[in-house]
């Protein structure tokens, strides 16, 4: 085509926001963990603060695994560049203020893998050019993101010292110690391309490291997506007619010392500036400096997306990562779009209003519809109605209603009482597909 296709219009999703805050990105790839044991498992060990300060409390103190030098990091849940991290050991070292607002507590990674003996991690861009259906791609580029001070494992001495522990650009840019280069392979920030260079001299396989890599951003965006399009519901923006909306996405991610990738976040407003600010100390004076690394790997990320979305294909600068063709492993993870779509289905049934939260009677609706006492036999609609109160006690939300996640819960427990003798993932389809026969039953009367 001669211009940007006519369907873009937004370069924002509206509810990316939601679903990148750490706290419901955790959930969901939990949820998924659990069903799929050990094809989730890229995300450090995590609790949400303070609905899961229990179970965080039964994990460090009661349960035998857990070691006894481990550290924890504790990150707000709408935080950004490091603001609010810190590290601990104990739970009971977790402040008043941060039980006040909502966190995650994440199990430290202690072996990084180094590089000269720092700590680093990559911040690679994703771009979602299509939402429903899902359509996403990944950059071949990226940043290295370097500490400022050598690493040593966390300790009582040194757990506090945050540019030893701590990435972020925003907070090892401001030390006497950050190395500027105009090289792509040296300093405190370099190309993704340059480390990986380096790795392969080294002898690792970093073809299987991005192949991995790769997995992990696909099967993020398969958790996210989902919550993504219900709390789209809530935007006045969507519907527009002719919009499609998109957005780029910075991924961060840290290796271990065995090479294996785990998500630290997801940032759904990267920065894409590409200079750095000098202050003059004698005058006080402001001076914007190109930095040549930013200015290389920004630039290929913001040509090959555009390349994307006026031509509908990637240049060599991305690869795409979700498009309409799944293979049958791969289709079992979309079990969260079965969720979505039942659930949505009895929002406009709801007696709240507006949202994208299901009320008592849009609850009730599903229930009839779907004909849930049938699948469960021995449950009664008093035994439903408590189960939705209890699970609506649990949500994070002040409303008695649920929420996508919380709705998941409660179908969860429902399809486990129906078959509690197969794995989670079983119970779930099996009761999933039961709703939808019996509400196609009851369309077609």
């Amino acid at each position: 085509s001669s211009g940007i296709n006519a369907e873009y219009g937004q370069n924002r999703i509206p509810a990316m926001k939601i679903a990148c805050r750490k706290g419901p990105m955790c959930q969901l790839i939990n949820l998924m963990h659990e069903l799929f044991p050990g094809q989730f498992a890229f995300l450090p060990q995590s609790w949400a603060i303070p609905s899961q300060y229990a179970a965080f409390c039964h994990y460090v103190f009661t349960e035998k695994d857990t070691p006894k030098d481990q550290f924890f990091i504790l990150k707000p849940d709408e935080g950004s560049q490091g603001d609010g991290i810190y590290l601990f050991r104990n739970p009971m070292d977790l402040t008043q203020g941060t039980m006040s607002r909502n966190s995650v507590v994440q199990r430290y990674i202690g072996d990084p893998l180094l590089i000269d003996g720092f700590k680093f991690d990559f911040r690679l861009y994703v771009l979602i050019s299509r939402l429903d259906p899902l359509e996403a791609y990944l950059c071949h580029e990226g940043l290295a993101r370097f500490c400022t001070q050598p690493y040593e494992r966390p300790s009582s001495k040194n757990y506090h010292k945050t540019l030893m522990h701590l990435t972020n650009y925003s907070l090892n840019k401001l030390s006497d110690d950050f190395v500027r280069s105009e090289s792509d392979n040296q300093g405190s920030k370099r190309t993704f391309s340059s480390v990986m260079a380096l790795l392969q001299k080294a002898g690792h396989d970093v073809g299987r490291l991005w192949d991995t890599i790769k997995d992990v951003v696909f099967k993020t965006l398969i958790c996210i997506a989902p919550l993504t399009k219900v709390e789209q519901l809530n935007s006045d923006k969507v519907g527009s007619s002719g919009v499609q909306h998109f957005q780029l996405l910075g991924y961060d991610i840290l290796l271990d010392s065995h090479l294996n990738p785990y998500l630290l976040e997801i940032n759904g407003y990267p920065s894409m500036r590409t200079d750095y600010e000098i202050i003059d100390e004698l005058t006080g004076t402001t001076t914007n400096v190109s930095s040549p690394v930013d200015v290389k790997v920004k630039k290929e990320a913001l040509k090959g997306a555009l390349h994307i979305l006026f031509k509908g294909h990637p240049d060599d600068s991305y690869c795409q990562i979700v498009g309409p063709d799944l293979d049958e492993e791969t289709k079992r993870y979309v079990i969260f779009e079965d969720c979505r779509n039942l659930y949505t289905m009895f929002l406009k049934r709801s007696s709240l209003r507006k949202g994208s939260m299901l009320g008592s009677s849009g609850f009730r609706a599903f229930v009839r519809a779907c004909r849930v006492v049938d699948i469960l036999e021995s449950v009664t609609n008093a035994d439903l109605d408590l189960l939705y109160i209890n699970i609506c006690h649990q949500s994070d939300s002040s409303a008695r209603c649920l929420t996508f996640l919380s709705f998941y819960r409660l179908i969860l427990t429902l399809a486990v009482r129906a078959q509690p003798d197969v794995s989670l993932y079983e119970a779930l389809r099996g009761f999933l597909d039961k709703c939808f026969e019996n509400v196609a039953k009851g369309n077609g009367r």
